[in-house]
């Protein structure tokens, strides 16, 4: 029997088509329906109207999408023979306000998304969630305008720099409002102060937790989400940032990665046209995000969790919530270490010098996300884009499904299915740019 679901409450809407033996799945293809050709307005563009044009791809990873961009068109300045100069100031203000849009985006899908979703599985005591990420979003959103200028679809990031220039005044109320925002994250997210959460070795720590962390532990372990949607066991995580590492794992195991062995493909799906693309690294599929970026930075709470769970819901899940507090912490190490007296900008060669190709990687909230270009005196011949939803939640053949279709198959029912499919994170405006 086949049964269609229609995927809201995420960035566009996505289509589930499921075969089912009774209720239980055994096949499941996925169709991203809405198309918005992004890529090819690019085209024949000004490379810095990529800029303004490309965060606004997604309403929740713009700032991801602007420094994807920004470090495509420096990629292509230096294979021109011109490279651009940055300051440790520029540097560090960018990683903060990518690192504010991830801690927003966690809060979100953890509050909006994941909770009261595990509360249709019959976890009880999660009501006031989608308030609280609310208030959790909001704060991280405040901090990143006093560098950005606003939020969602800013284009402070441009090449050489930054066009911020913070003062002390606005560090002050940036770490004010930081401290405000960890304190809320220990008292009703964690249950514990941010330090004694990072210093968790075992999933075991969560079992005294009266919290909304502890809650969600216990709800995926009652559900048996411990034991259900594992993908392949294999991961990879491609940006440069301070809180992860670029490595390609199979189950925990690291090698090197090369950004030049990814590629894509059209999707498949049998009853609807779908304008997504699957990703492939090499000739397979791997899992991209949280538990990949956190099994990379050999995360040993997180390594306790798949030693003990392999790539389950359970693991992913608790991931990226638990990433939340690494961002936390990295926020406020960046906010710390920002020195002011250093120049945001120094101007790069004239763009109209350009002809070349640039890529640029950023980890964004659900993993990397790669914008390829091709410069001919600065104007845009090719544009292309790699988002992570692309690389989860691709839609294959059965004899080799991708990362979430494979997690699905074995489901109990569609309910289930559906919140594996969650689990993996969604955006479907990224996924058919």
């Amino acid at each position: 029997m086949m049964t269609k679901a229609l995927i809201e409450h995420i960035e566009g809407e996505a289509s589930l088509y499921f075969d089912t033996r009774g209720e239980k799945i055994t096949w499941a293809e996925i169709a991203f329906p809405h198309f918005r050709g992004m890529e090819r307005m690019l085209e024949g563009r000004k490379a810095t109207d990529a800029l303004v044009i490309t965060p606004r791809v997604c309403g929740i990873c713009g700032h991801a999408h602007l420094m994807a961009t920004v470090r495509a068109i420096e990629a292509a300045y230096a294979q021109a023979g011109y490279p651009v100069e940055l300051t440790r100031k520029a540097r560090s203000i960018r990683e903060l306000t990518l690192v504010l849009e991830m801690i927003q985006n966690h809060f979100k899908w953890l509050y909006l998304v994941i909770l009261p979703e595990l509360e249709k599985l019959g976890v009880g005591g999660i009501s006031p969630a989608p308030l609280k990420g609310a208030y959790a979003a909001a704060q991280a959103t405040k901090i990143l305008a006093l560098f950005a200028g606003q939020w969602p679809h800013s284009s402070y990031m441009i090449p050489g720099g930054v066009t911020c220039d913070p003062t002390h005044l606005e560090r002050i109320q940036a770490a004010g409002l930081l401290d405000e925002l960890i304190g809320f994250f220990e008292k009703e997210t964690a249950g514990v102060g941010l330090d004694a959460l990072l210093s968790f070795a075992s999933c075991r720590e969560f079992n005294p937790l009266q919290s909304d962390l502890g809650r969600l532990e216990k709800g995926l372990i009652a559900t048996e989400m411990h034991k259900k949607g594992m993908a392949y066991d294999r991961f990879v995580v491609l940006g440069e940032h301070g809180f992860t590492v670029r490595a390609r794992l199979k189950h925990t195991r690291p090698m090197k990665a090369d950004p030049s062995q990814v590629s894509t493909e059209p999707a498949v799906c049998r009853d609807e046209t779908s304008h997504a693309r699957n990703v492939r690294y090499g000739k397979h599929f791997y899992e991209v995000g949280p538990l990949a970026r956190s099994i990379s930075a050999d995360t040993a709470l997180i390594k306790n969790m798949h030693r003990r769970y392999k790539d389950s819901v359970y693991t992913r899940v608790m991931a990226r919530a638990y990433e939340t507090a690494v961002l936390l912490q990295h926020a406020k190490t960046l906010l710390a270490e920002l020195e002011l007296s250093e120049p945001s900008y120094v101007p790069p060669a004239p763009l109209e010098r350009i002809s070349a190709e640039g890529e640029g990687i950023v980890e964004a909230p659900r993993g990397p996300l790669m914008h390829r270009m091709r410069l001919e005196r600065g104007i845009v011949a090719e544009y292309g884009i790699i988002t992570p939803t692309q690389w989860n939640l691709g839609s294959s053949v059965m004899s080799d499904p991708a990362p979430a279709q494979k997690a699905m198959v074995g489901a109990a029912d569609i309910a289930e299915a559906t919140f594996v499919f969650r689990s993996f994170d969604v955006c479907s405006v990224c996924t058919t740019h």
